[in-house]
């Protein structure tokens, strides 16, 4: 469990070696790990909803619907990670 904790650090650590002092650098890091973390967000989320918007509509079906909004809320997750991943790529000079 240790070595999946550590593997996003050490993908990292050339990056951020290379990063030192450099704001730009920083900005394109920030956006990138805005984009991947919202994404692996809402591919919970969305995991998570699904698995109980399934589960309800097995038993009842008339709330199709509903479970769909509520999978298109968790879906909102990523795009509210790239939308601030292009606000921060919009302010790099």
């Amino acid at each position: 469990m240790k070595k999946r904790s550590l593997l996003p650090l050490l993908l990292m650590f050339p990056a951020l070696l290379w990063a030192e002092g450099d704001s730009e650098a920083w900005a394109y890091i920030a956006a990138a790990l805005s984009v991947g973390l919202a994404c692996i967000a809402a591919g919970i989320a969305v995991g998570l909803v699904g698995a109980a918007a399934m589960g309800t509509m097995g038993e009842k079906p008339e709330i199709s619907g509903r479970a769909l909004i509520f999978l298109g809320l968790a879906e909102g997750i990523a795009i509210y990670g790239l939308i601030v991943s292009i606000m921060i790529l919009g302010k790099i000079d």
